[in-house]
């Protein structure tokens, strides 16, 4: 009997492993569900289907501009050894209007990571320290700063992880990053909603 139950334990065991690294890699891609953290309230959403297309669009041109003076978004992704995990399908980039009596534009993005988001929080989590701080989470989604001099001045660059979607946020405010996440969340009405 005791033979019995340790090979029912072990094939439990193996069954349970099984199945939660299907889930955390397995991931199904959803077609537009990108669009699903850009807030109904956005003035301007384009959506591309890969880094290429958007770093050949019209669109990064207004955000290197949003970057301040010599940064480029082209730039970032050809320096940046993630960007395999983090821009590797759709991407969605939107304006949103002013929130307060800022200077600026919010800029949100978000890029589908799929199967890819146990790595990326990985490796976030492991740059910790330096230009890249844990602000900490909001719901259950983990929250960081990239805090970076060569910024405009007064904007901060925030990024959220998701079960499937990676969300940056440029923005004179910190916290307009945890307006993409509610939107996510389905707390907020999304862009592809009916208005």
């Amino acid at each position: 009997m005791t033979k019995v139950k340790f090979i029912l334990t072990l094939f439990l065991g193996a069954l349970f492993v099984g199945a939660v690294l299907a889930y955390s890699f397995t991931q199904p891609f959803y077609p537009d569900a990108v669009q699903q953290a850009i807030p109904q309230e956005a003035t301007f959403v384009f959506k591309a289907e890969n880094l290429t297309e958007l770093l050949n669009s019209p669109v990064c041109g207004q955000i290197d501009s949003a970057l301040g003076s010599g940064n480029s978004l082209r730039a970032i992704a050809e320096s940046n050894e993630w960007k395999r995990l983090a821009t590797a399908s759709e991407i969605a980039v939107a304006d949103l209007p002013f929130r307060s009596a800022g200077r600026q534009k919010t800029w949100a993005a978000a890029s589908w990571v799929g199967w890819r988001s146990p790595w990326l929080r990985w490796k976030l989590e492991a740059a910790e320290g330096g230009k890249l701080q844990f602000l900490g989470k909001h719901a259950v989604w983990p929250v960081w700063e990239f805090d970076a001099p060569e910024l405009a001045a007064g904007l901060h660059l925030t990024f959220a992880l998701t079960d499937n979607i990676l969300l940056a946020c440029l923005s004179e405010n910190p916290t307009d990053i945890l307006i993409l996440l509610d939107t996510y969340d389905g707390k907020l009405a999304a862009y592809n909603q009916e208005k």
